[in-house]
């Protein structure tokens, strides 16, 4: 997330050559002290005019925040809060029955803070300290470099630093070279996975037919019948392959990409790259769904247990549906940090769900595209009922 002075409607570009009708009132106020700093003062008229998803503004406790930006990613969809743009969120922000919201939730909106009200009331309301997002440790690392070299001075602290997320972009390696194969697009995921999908179930097919086809019990029997019995064993190990990922995908998210580094300086890079850059940074698009290179390189480990363990097409068929089950389960994450479902659905109880690992206990609610692992293995989050 860039910095306030950098994004748009802050106050350094509010010269004479950037006027337009949202600008023109922003440099209208008359600046005020907070803490010995500026802040700029609104009307809450004013700030009622900003009530779209083009140009959203919301109050809580006396500050007014420019959350135009966050509208897409926040956690409860998109229409919450435009139902309440340009409006004083205090009471429904603050409200535990409605939601309770994090001390990260708190921190992130403090980020998008543009002002004040005017006229406010006292400060006892202003968001503590404490929630701020980059006040804690940020100035051991620097933003404009690679991150994956940075990491390890953390030492002990780093986790409780990863843990800390912010909402901006980050940056991986120096190299532009290296840093543009670490940048995934969501829509590269079945563009390159699909082929991979069909190229698996050709080879697994012609296995599954030459294995029948040589079975003692089918042995001149009629091709028709070998066709046929090879569909239908392909059909049946193909669609098992998607629940098998789930187990999958629940194992590896708890017991790898949540295995927590000593101070060694190699593991908190490992573990890093491997998974807390997502953590640190929830909502950076380029960094929600596995790079093709990364994701290669775990799909040829798992490949050898699936063919050699369940030989003669079967584990193959079963591989490459689980493939499609990571395809759906990549898509799916993505969508959870950055789509609206609509209330009540089954991808809105998920995204909520998600939302909790992320923001409320890391050491709960691993599964990604179901939630159903999370209950055997007793990691379900309380706060789910």
């Amino acid at each position: 997330m860039p910095p306030l002075e950098n994004r748009s409607l802050s106050a350094t570009q509010c010269g004479p050559e950037n006027l337009d009708p949202v600008v023109e009132i922003r440099q209208r106020k008359e600046p005020t002290s907070l803490n010995g700093k500026h802040v700029n003062l609104f009307t809450s008229d004013e700030v009622s005019k900003h009530d779209n998803a083009k140009d959203c503004w919301v109050i809580h406790n006396d500050f007014v925040y420019n959350v135009t930006d966050f509208i897409e990613k926040h956690p409860g969809g998109a229409e919450l809060i435009l139902n309440h743009a340009g409006k004083d969120i205090s009471n429904l922000f603050d409200d535990f029955n409605f939601h309770n919201h994090s001390s990260a939730a708190h921190s992130m909106l403090r980020d998008y803070r543009v002002g004040k009200l005017k006229n406010f009331k006292n400060e006892a309301h202003h968001i503590p300290d404490e929630f701020s997002m980059d006040g804690w440790m940020e100035d051991q690392v620097d933003w404009n470099k690679g991150m994956v070299c940075q990491v390890h001075k953390f030492g002990s602290q780093y986790m409780k630093w990863c843990n800390s997320p912010v909402d901006r972009k980050l940056r991986l390696f120096d190299s532009d070279f290296i840093e543009f194969f670490t940048k995934t697009p969501w829509y590269m995921i079945p563009i390159i996975w699909i082929p991979v999908i069909i190229i698996l179930s050709y080879f697994s097919i012609r296995e599954l037919y030459t294995t029948i086809s040589h079975a003692d019990n089918v042995q001149n029997t009629d091709s028709t019948y070998v066709a046929t019995a090879t569909l239908f064993s392909y059909l049946f190990w193909f669609c098992l392959g998607a629940p098998v990922w789930t187990l999958v995908e629940y194992l590896l998210h708890r017991f790898l990409f949540h295995l927590e580094p000593n101070d060694s300086p190699y593991l908190i890079t490992f573990h890093f790259f491997l998974h807390g850059q997502h953590h640190k940074v929830p909502f950076d698009n380029n960094r929600l769904v596995f790079p093709p290179v990364a994701a290669a390189v775990l799909a040829y480990t798992l490949y050898f247990p699936f063919t050699r363990s369940i030989p003669g097409g079967y584990g193959l068929a079963m591989f490459a549906g689980g493939v499609l089950g990571y395809v759906f389960y990549d898509l799916i994450h993505y969508y959870l940090h950055h789509g609206s479902p609509e209330r009540d659905s089954y991808l809105h109880s998920l995204k909520h769900y998600h939302v909790l690992h992320h923001f409320d206990d890391h050491s709960t609610g691993y599964g990604i595209s179901t939630k159903f692992w999370d209950y055997p293995f007793s990691t379900v989050n309380k706060k789910v009922t």
